[in-house]
């Protein structure tokens, strides 16, 4: 008896992508595009709601008369100062670059959900999945920069029309290499998926 069901029992292949694996997927992905969409937009939203100041980033150089005239130089300092007297219009600039990196992260796990069910389904290489992963790599090469660029702009007009007691703002440049580098690996992923997308055309055109 024991013999026959250890015979008949249906081993699982631990593989594949199946109903428990999309589940748990789609509630890791969706903690994640929560969890976006509070750190940027809820951020900004809270901020506004109870009135409390923009928090901004300045970088300047650091300049000390005695020690400039001796030619020793500082370099440059980092704040962080509030922008205290926000109104309507810089409510909305300060929410704008959140909402950017929220609806670019949302849109991405939108598309890879929607990859993994031909790849549940057995059929990994239908033909919309290279424009899935063509969409994923453009979005995080091209959007997640352009939400950060806009966040460097919006604070640095902020910061010009404060009053900053002659210190002068100086620029820098943060962008976020590593959802470039997933993005560009996931266009390189979409070519190798339309190679396999034709080898698969193929194969069902000899059967």
């Amino acid at each position: 008896m024991n013999a026959h069901s250890t015979g008949s029992r249906t081993k699982r292949d631990w593989l594949a992508f199946d109903r428990t694996d999309r589940i748990g997927l789609t509630i890791l992905l969706g903690a994640v595009g929560a969890g976006t969409l509070l750190s940027t937009v809820g951020a900004s939203v809270q901020r506004w709601i109870a009135g409390d100041p923009i928090p901004l980033p300045l970088s300047t150089t650091i300049t000390v008369p005695e020690l400039d005239r001796a030619g020793v130089h500082y370099g440059t300092g980092d704040y962080a100062i509030d922008f205290s007297d926000a109104g309507i219009g810089a409510r909305v600039l300060d929410l704008l670059p959140g909402v950017l990196t929220s609806a670019v992260v949302i849109g991405c796990i939108i598309l890879f959900l929607r990859f993994m069910v031909p790849v549940g389904a057995g059929q990994p290489f239908a033909p919309a999945q290279v424009t899935r992963l063509r969409a994923i790599g453009f979005a995080l090469m091209l959007g997640l920069p352009v939400a950060a660029l806009a966040r460097e702009a919006i604070d640095g007009s902020l910061i010009g029309s404060m009053d900053l007691g002659g210190l002068e703002p100086g620029f820098t440049l943060s962008l976020p290499w590593l959802p470039m580098t997933l993005g560009l690996v996931a266009a390189l992923l979409a070519e190798a998926f339309k190679v396999g997308s034709r080898l698969s055309d193929d194969v069902e055109g000899l059967v």
